[in-house]
């Protein structure tokens, strides 16, 4: 069985990539799960529920003409959906390079985080919206 190593992933925050500024990713599918225990069970029952997938990044702030705080600070005042997308590999999608795509909203952003002497970075969760994340292969 093969295993992978996360050495090189691609990721497009609305376009841009900005994979040279992300040290670790996580692309998390998740729905509710909704009680639908009846009386003629022997026990809980539970049916999948709304989706609420999302993608979670610790990013390294730039504050750079055209880089990191000049991406997402417009995208959280403009409070509008934006398309991310995140590949295991930067190379093309493929089945053992799949994309995950989703359109998103940047709820909460802290753009500056840290101590004396730290990497300035920050964690952005950035929730599905509607259909959830997709996964293609080709």
């Amino acid at each position: 069985m093969a295993k992978s190593l996360l050495l090189n992933c691609y990721i497009a925050i609305a376009g841009v990539d900005v994979s040279d500024h992300v040290s670790s990713v996580e692309v998390s599918y998740k729905r509710a799960q909704v009680d639908s225990t009846n009386f003629s069970g022997g026990g809980k029952e539970a049916m999948p529920g709304l989706k609420s997938d999302s993608f979670t990044l610790q990013i390294q702030q730039d504050f750079a003409a055209a880089s990191i705080n000049a991406i997402l600070e417009p995208l959280y005042q403009a409070g509008s959906e934006f398309t991310v997308e995140v590949r295991p590999a930067a190379g093309p999608v493929s089945a053992t390079n799949p994309s995950f795509t989703g359109q998103v909203i940047l709820f909460e952003y802290q753009p500056l985080s840290g101590k004396v002497g730290d990497l300035s970075d920050t964690k952005v969760t950035l929730p599905s919206q509607r259909s959830g994340i997709t996964m293609a292969t080709s």
